[in-house]
């Protein structure tokens, strides 16, 4: 796991930054923020942390993204959300820019202390919040504008992913110990398909429901609340309405590892045919959407580049073959 490195804090100029033009024209009431806090920069989204934006010394998070995915997070932060009765974070609204791709969106700063899967009543706080959710969102009729997380959409990713790794096998650049990786990384995905039959068979007991897509400790925070904590969840970049298993996938790649037992009793109010060893079976497939997911991610718009800058993907697939393997064994023994 590599170190975590301190965030970048902007002092100077902030006043003429994007960040907080856009956060003004929304709050056109607030304070100038003190300072700008650099949370995450990336192609396609970029998240600051807005200081003191009024006299109680408010935090305000900013994230600049596609109009398309801002409007999906709206979206579910002010109609979905509320619906659950849980504690939810509050937006504050969107800015789209004038060119027309990107936007900014503003949220609450979620505050609070970090989830570890390594608490039980870390996991039971996950495993409720996502049957809550997830009831909510079924009796909600929400499926409208969400992205398709149904099955077939983990399946193209999986072929994407393969095509991808044997385009670059096949131009005979790469060093042997990079070869031979994806070499094996693309024979864990020809595994994996063939046990896609299993994996449909298992995940057809679970009614299509709302998907994080991205639900690991770092999009969690633990907040004390009047009666009892409370979990915020955030970042829904990846969310979209299908099969809920990477959301209930267990102690891999950061993943929350919700309480399935608590997260079953809940669901058993409107989905009585569910029983534990379902959901077991269910999450069990998760860990395997999620490292297609993961390797999707590390190689995004990676196939007609050359091989010196595939270093970081190479680096990635690297951290994440044991975990494949791992997976795969771990369902392959289940099925046994």
């Amino acid at each position: 796991m590599s170190k975590q490195t301190m965030p970048e804090i902007l002092t100077d100029g902030v006043r003429e930054h994007q960040a907080v033009q856009a956060w003004l024209q929304i709050q056109s009431g607030s304070w100038e923020p003190g300072s700008l806090e650099v949370l995450q920069q990336r192609t396609y989204s970029t998240v600051y942390r807005l200081k003191h934006v009024n006299q109680e010394g408010a935090r305000v998070i900013a994230k600049r993204c596609r109009v398309a995915t801002a409007h999906i997070e709206q979206k579910i932060y002010e109609e979905l959300l509320p619906l659950t009765g849980m504690p939810a974070l509050y937006c504050y609204g969107l800015l789209e820019e004038s060119e027309g791709e990107f936007c900014w969106l503003f949220l609450e700063d979620a505050g609070g202390v970090h989830y570890s899967p390594q608490l039980p009543h870390h996991r039971a706080l996950a495993g409720r919040w996502l049957a809550e959710t997830q009831l909510a969102a079924v009796s909600a009729g929400l499926r409208s504008g969400l992205p398709d997380r149904e099955l077939d959409h983990y399946l193209r990713l999986l072929r994407a992913c393969r095509a991808m790794l044997l385009h670059h096998l096949g131009c005979g650049a790469l060093s042997a110990e990079d070869a031979a990786l994806l070499c094996n990384i693309a024979a864990h995905l020809d595994a994996l398909e063939s046990l896609w039959g299993e994996v449909e068979k298992i995940c057809e007991v679970m009614p299509p429901t709302l998907v994080h897509g991205d639900f690991v400790t770092k999009n969690l925070r633990i907040r004390a609340a009047a009666r009892s904590p409370a979990l915020l969840v955030f970042d829904w970049e990846f969310a979209g309405w299908g099969v809920p298993a990477t959301d209930l996938a267990q102690f891999i790649d950061r993943v929350a590892s919700p309480d399935l037992g608590l997260y079953c009793s809940i669901l058993n109010r409107k989905q009585a045919h569910l029983d534990l060893r379902d959901i077991q079976a269910v999450a069990a497939c998760g860990n395997l959407l999620r490292m297609v997911d993961q390797i999707s991610w590390a190689t995004a718009d990676q196939e007609f580049v050359f091989p010196a800058q595939l270093v970081k993907a190479i680096d990635l697939l690297r951290s994440y073959e044991s975990s494949i393997l791992g997976a795969l064994r771990a369902f392959e023994r289940s099925w046994a």
